[in-house]
């Protein structure tokens, strides 16, 4: 979606915080220093992990991980033996913080990249307090699919059809993200972005957020299209279904369109088609209004919009954005999008 394609478009200036500008600068570090664009970013980040992490509290402990994770990445450090900071809190989290969602689903994200299982809080979480979001289920069915488990895989996908809501990870970790790290100072070069003091938070807020999120199109694809199996029909309908009525805008672009070849009803073809034309306007009106002017500017205040997002979801929150300029949440009459979404 185009609020996504914006996100990509501001992470692109973040490469700027982990190279070197040989042009600017008067000679190159020696091996194992940082430039003073790497301090300036790794700082303040080191800095607010140790703090949120300090407190002990389950939430703090994760996004300390995330920020931890994300400063190992962007130092290139080989592989170490022993566990690296962005684990040993995530760990902490996860032992004392199972029983909140995001946390619990972050466990069993874990288990399936990593193999670290002994997570029996966190599978309990989602099986029985998250029994009808689709995310928690989907990740419990990849986690069986992993451990070819078969009896546990078709338990596991009876699940996913039945969930009747879909939770907007990416939503909530950019909420979440937004109130862990508010008044941190992360500098971005003016000649990569115009904007205020909290800009380059800002920016990085939309990558940080993106590992909180489990990409389930693979999935969907996999059970679900055109070679879907004959006993999976009803049921892929179901969580399609779920996805094209969520508050994520990419989700429920997905949904909508592949929902268009599973209803016979010509009634509620045309809803469905009507929902991926009202996403195309949503999702166009608002990339022009987030697009920098000649100034540097645009017409976003990303501050209120992230607010938004943490109060009505990404779709809600650019829905939000179209009120407050002024523009119609509907398409008019006759309306076309210049692309297919």
């Amino acid at each position: 979606m185009k609020s996504r394609q914006w996100s990509a478009a501001w992470l692109a200036a973040t490469a700027a915080l982990c190279s070197v500008d040989v042009s600017a600068a008067q000679a190159a570090p020696a091996a194992g220093q940082q430039t003073p664009a790497e301090v300036g970013f790794h700082a303040p980040v080191e800095q607010r992990a140790r703090q949120l992490a300090a407190s002990g509290q389950p939430l703090n402990l994760l996004v300390a991980s995330q920020l931890a994770r994300a400063l190992e990445l962007s130092k290139q450090e080989p592989e170490a033996t022993a566990p690296r900071q962005s684990d040993i809190w995530l760990d902490e989290a996860i032992r004392i913080g199972s029983d909140q969602p995001i946390i619990a689903r972050a466990a069993v994200s874990r288990c399936i990249e990593r193999g670290a299982c002994d997570i029996a809080a966190a599978v309990d979480t989602l099986r029985t307090h998250e029994v009808d979001d689709l995310v928690a289920q989907l990740l419990l069915w990849r986690m069986a699919v992993t451990k070819e488990d078969d009896a546990a895989t078709a338990l596991a996908w009876t699940r996913v059809t039945h969930a009747t809501r879909y939770v907007d990870e990416y939503a909530q970790a950019l909420a979440l993200l937004d109130r862990s790290t508010r008044g941190m100072q992360i500098p971005l070069p003016e000649s990569d972005l115009n904007g205020g003091s909290d800009q380059g938070r800002l920016t990085m807020l939309f990558s940080w957020a993106a590992a909180f999120s489990m990409p389930v199109f693979s999935d969907v694809y996999r059970q679900c299209g055109k070679a879907v199996r004959v006993e999976h029909r009803q049921g892929c309908g179901q969580l399609l279904a779920v996805m094209g009525n969520s508050t994520s805008a990419v989700v429920v672009g997905l949904g909508s369109t592949m929902m268009q070849s599973y209803v016979v009803d010509a009634i509620e073809r045309r809803r469905w088609q009507d929902r991926r034309q009202e996403l195309a306007w949503v999702s166009e009106k608002t990339a022009a209004l987030m697009t920098p002017g000649a100034d540097g500017k645009s017409a976003a205040d990303m501050n209120e919009y992230l607010r938004w997002i943490g109060e009505a979801g990404e779709l809600g929150a650019l829905q939000k954005l179209l009120v407050a300029n002024s523009i119609a949440l509907q398409p008019p009459a006759g309306w076309q999008p210049t692309k297919l979404y």
